[in-house]
C-alpha cells in the first residue's frame, strides 16, 4: 500500500491506484472462483462506500510448489486511505466481517510481504501514458545504434 501514484502529479479527475498481491491457499481456487463470481452485495457495497471505485482481481494457477496468485488492482478516490478505509470496510457489518474471514482463510501472505501484511504492494514499473508523453525526447534505454 506504501506504493501508489503521487496525487499532484495527476489531473484531479483521475484517482489513486494501488496494486497488491497475495497467494492462495492450495486447492481453495474453485471455491475462492466461486465467491467472487458471486460477491455478497454488502460486501461490493461497502466497497464503494469507503471510496474504492474500481477493483478487479485477477489470479493465475500455481505451478509445482509456487502457490497460485492473485493480483490486485484498486483504483479508488484520491481521499481513500487503506490504514483507515480498508478496517472501515471490513467493520462497516457482520456480513462484510464474516466475508472478509472467509476470504482470509483462502490467502496466505505472498513470500515477499512484509511482516505482519497481508497483501503485499505492487510497484509500477511501466506507464504507457508517460512514455508516450515523453518518447520524442529520450533515447530510451540501452538502445540499439543503427
Amino acid at each position: 500500500l506504501d506504493r501508489v501514484r503521487d496525487a499532484r502529479s495527476r489531473p484531479a479527475s483521475m484517482v489513486k491506484t494501488y496494486v497488491q498481491t497475495v497467494c492462495l491457499r492450495e486447492g481453495t481456487e474453485d471455491e475462492y472462483r466461486a465467491y467472487h463470481a458471486d460477491c455478497w452485495p454488502a460486501v461490493v457495497k461497502s466497497l464503494a462506500e469507503v471510496g474504492i471505485r474500481e477493483l478487479d482481481i485477477y489470479l493465475t494457477p500455481g505451478a509445482g510448489d509456487a502457490l497460485s496468485r492473485l493480483v490486485m488492482v484498486m483504483k479508488t478516490t484520491d481521499a481513500f486511505d487503506p490504514a483507515v478505509d480498508f478496517p472501515r470496510h471490513a467493520s462497516s457489518s457482520p456480513v462484510v466481517a464474516e466475508w472478509e474471514a472467509r476470504m482470509k482463510a483462502f490467502q496466505t501472505p505472498a513470500p515477499e510481504a512484509k511482516q505482519d501484511a497481508w497483501w503485499s504492494p505492487m510497484e509500477q514499473v511501466f506507464d504507457l501514458s508517460a512514455q508516450l508523453a515523453s518518447a520524442g525526447a529520450r533515447a530510451g534505454y540501452k538502445v540499439p545504434e543503427g
